[in-house]
């Protein structure tokens, strides 16, 4: 699986891998966790906003900040400033404490994410780099399979040794913890790679490039904003599911997007980069569509697997071709912008999602549905005569 990588590229993607394995499990249950804690949906959604969007401003700064500070000590600010974030939740002594564990998280996120991905393209060069990002994700995947059953089943599982409901989702957040000590040491023991120009040259060719990019990323961001943080919601209001049975779902999802992930290089191979996200986006559109009409918990279960797989199976090839477009030091800005537009939007989707969850149960999947039929029909008009 790793034949042929350097030591640093081997250490970046397990060192991923396990930190995803804390950070899903930390997703899945902080609603509940917060639940416990007394807040309500509205209080709740003012501290996810304000991770998100603290997430959307650092991924705009975090290629200026890496090309002074290079990809590995950036990386580690923003595992320091993660691990801060984590222990003010677990405190969670006051409003002010909480919310500032959420801007933190959020800046630890925006700092990471594109930093991780500019330093591992260039840790495995032009040949690999579909291979690496694909195996990154694929790992990275499995163990946010392992997350969301950990997330599930453990606060029931420490109620039942006589702890209270309060004190076991706080030490279930608490676990979260560990993706530190494991990512911390990590970071410690690798190169940087230096950046040979501090400062990038921002011309018309480069902006367009970046704005190809962030508009169909912007349009999937806010689709999927519309409805992906309600999921577990509508699974329980829509069939009266219980959160043991919809972290099975989440498990499966995330477990079998891991696996597939592993074959993906051979068909970018065979088909091309472009070809393989536009029809793979293309399919979970249509599911997404159909989905509102399914009366059976298994059936739409199984569709929301399958659509899941296809949605989000494709981004580490659309990372990687991305990466192809831009020098080492364009790529961490390039990225960030990226993931900044598709962040911003994701939260607009978000607000828009409750107001149309709140009128039916049918629309948020139109909605999304079109605009990934949208986004796709972009990407492709973009990018197809670069497909080989």
């Amino acid at each position: 699986m790793f034949q042929g990588y350097g030591r640093d590229a081997k250490i970046l993607i397990a060192a991923n891998a396990a930190g995803q394995l804390f950070l899903q499990f930390s997703i899945f249950i902080m609603p509940f966790y917060l639940t416990v804690l007394g807040y309500n949906m509205a209080a709740m959604g003012t501290f996810f906003s304000i991770q998100t969007f603290t997430g959307g401003l650092f991924f705009l700064i975090a290629g200026q900040v890496s090309l002074r500070l290079g990809y590995r000590r950036t990386l580690l600010i923003s595992a320091l400033l993660g691990l801060a974030g984590r222990l003010l939740q677990v405190m969670a002594i006051n409003d002010c404490v909480l919310a500032l564990g959420f801007f933190l998280v959020g800046a630890n996120m925006g700092l990471r994410q594109p930093n991780f991905t500019a330093l591992l393209s260039e840790e495995v060069g032009e040949e690999r780099r579909h291979h690496a990002f694909s195996i990154s994700f694929g790992l990275g995947t499995i163990f946010n399979a392992l997350g969301v059953l950990i997330a599930g089943f453990a606060p029931g599982l420490f109620v039942g040794l006589g702890l209270t409901e309060g004190i076991a989702y706080r030490l279930v957040i608490s676990l979260a913890l560990l993706q530190f000590v494991l990512v911390i040491p990590a970071l410690l023991i690798i190169r940087d790679v230096p950046v040979k120009n501090p400062r990038i040259n921002w011309n018309r060719e480069l902006v367009v490039k970046i704005l190809k990019f962030s508009l169909p990323s912007a349009l999937i961001g806010f689709g999927a904003g519309i409805t992906i943080p309600y999921m577990s919601l509508y699974f329980k209001l829509q069939f009266g599911q219980t959160l043991a049975a919809i972290s099975g779902i989440f498990f499966f999802q995330q477990l079998a997007m891991g696996l597939g992930s592993f074959g993906l290089p051979r068909l970018v191979h065979r088909i091309g980069p472009v070809k393989v996200i536009t029809s793979f986006q293309s399919i979970a559109a249509f599911l997404f569509a159909v989905f509102p009409s399914i009366e059976t918990f298994l059936i739409a279960s199984a569709l929301y697997v399958v659509r899941s797989i296809l949605m989000n199976i494709v981004w580490p090839i659309n990372d990687s071709f991305m990466m192809g477009f831009f020098s080492t030091e364009e790529k961490a800005t390039a990225a960030g912008i990226r993931r900044a537009f598709s962040t911003f939007m994701r939260g607009g989707g978000n607000y828009v999602g409750g107001l149309l969850f709140g009128m039916s149960l049918s629309y948020p999947f139109y909605a999304t549905a079109a605009l990934y039929v949208i986004a796709t029909a972009i990407f492709y008009a973009f990018f197809i005569k670069h497909n080989e």
